[in-house]
């Protein structure tokens, strides 16, 4: 089973945590809407943001998806030169109400 979990993890991109990626992580954590104690989901939201990955999806809704936080974090990313992702948890992502 460990070797089939390896395989399935063969074509993921590994993302690295470029200067781009802690100036932004930094960013986050100056400007308040992380707090330092949090600093490693500032650097999650910073790699998705850098590398330009669509979602990141979640269970953390205190730091990374809050809905509370949401629009002054895409501000402060937009204002640094990237994009946010959008952050969602599994089952937000995977809708499946046929009815929509």
């Amino acid at each position: 089973m460990a070797k089939a979990r390896l395989e399935l993890l063969g074509g993921i991109r590994i993302l690295s945590v470029t200067e781009a990626v802690a100036e932004l992580a930094r960013i986050l954590v100056t400007s308040g809407l992380v707090p330092a104690i949090a600093s490693s989901d500032a650097v999650h939201i910073a790699l998705a943001s850098v590398h330009q990955i669509d979602f990141l999806v979640t269970w953390n809704f205190k730091h990374i998806a809050n809905p509370q936080t949401r629009e002054c974090m895409r501000k402060t990313i937009n204002d640094s030169g990237y994009r946010m992702p959008v952050m969602c948890s599994q089952e937000e992502l995977s809708n499946d109400d046929e009815s929509i």
